[in-house]
């Protein structure tokens, strides 16, 4: 198991996420890594978390996130009306709270200040990469997965091939992590003040659901949507558009039948 790709594991087991979360390991946008490497470059007791990995198992040992035996579409609207729902909600109230807290404490908690400007700048980039998703990627997506089942054309599309924008929604994925990981390091891993008031202790807890919550959201995407979209689009013949049959083009009558009925 210490050899297998984080995000595999996170894929077959929903509740390392959280355990991986508490370590500061990153399966999302690092989940090729293992845990062997993973602990080694950051002098993590690999024999320790591999305990508390078995431990897991034994209290919680399912996992009810069967996101390998869902749909394309299904797995698109999960991430649309799970994450990017969360976000839209969550993103203005903790920008609005962080701001107060900043104004009547700024002077106190120094680091405060800078948790606020990069909290705007991840939240603005936010709100625009979602858009480019729900608006451009994901329609594709879905069109393709649509085309593939009845037989019909690959769907245009504003890119040579899907990997383009792809590419650009990981590398984007990989920004906004590591400025959440900046606001982390801030927050000395969202540890709350003694003296701290309520509305600091909402603050911080809030981000670190936040922060645990998009690593969710990065994973899905990045090692189970991605993946799925770049071979559905491999199963189009690059000649004719139509979808490949078991590795070749199906006969050209149930293409045009299936054309005219589209």
């Amino acid at each position: 198991m210490r050899s297998r790709p984080l995000k595999d594991l996170v894929l077959a087991e929903g509740a390392l996420a959280h355990l991986f979360e508490r370590y500061g390991i990153d399966y999302c946008c690092h989940g090729e890594e293992t845990l062997d490497e993973v602990c080694m470059k950051r002098g993590l007791n690999v024999g320790t978390i591999q305990a508390e990995i078995d431990a897991l198992r034994l209290t919680r040992p399912y996992s009810f996130l069967h996101g390998d035996l869902w749909s394309d579409e299904f797995l698109i609207e999960y991430i649309v009306e799970n994450h990017h729902r969360y976000c839209h909600a969550t993103l203005p109230i903790l920008l609005e709270q962080l701001t107060k807290l900043c104004e009547s404490n700024g002077e106190r908690y120094p680091y405060l200040r800078p948790v606020l400007f990069l909290f705007q700048r991840a939240s603005h980039e936010i709100e625009q990469h979602m858009r480019k998703e729900e608006m451009i990627l994901f329609p594709y997506i879905k069109s393709l997965a649509s085309a593939r089942e009845f037989a019909r054309r690959r769907p245009l599309a504003p890119f040579v091939t899907i990997d383009g924008p792809i590419s650009r929604m990981k590398d984007e994925h990989e920004e906004t992590v590591q400025v959440f990981a900046k606001i982390r390091a801030l927050l000395n891993d969202f540890a709350i003040p003694k003296e701290a008031g309520a509305m600091h202790n909402a603050v911080i807890k809030g981000l670190q659901a936040f922060v645990n919550d998009l690593h969710q959201h990065v994973h899905l995407e990045n090692n189970l949507l991605f993946p799925r979209a770049h071979a559905l689009e491999q199963e189009f013949d690059k000649r004719t558009g139509f979808p490949l049959v078991d590795g070749a083009i199906p006969h050209a009558r149930e293409f045009a039948t299936s054309h005219a009925h589209a």
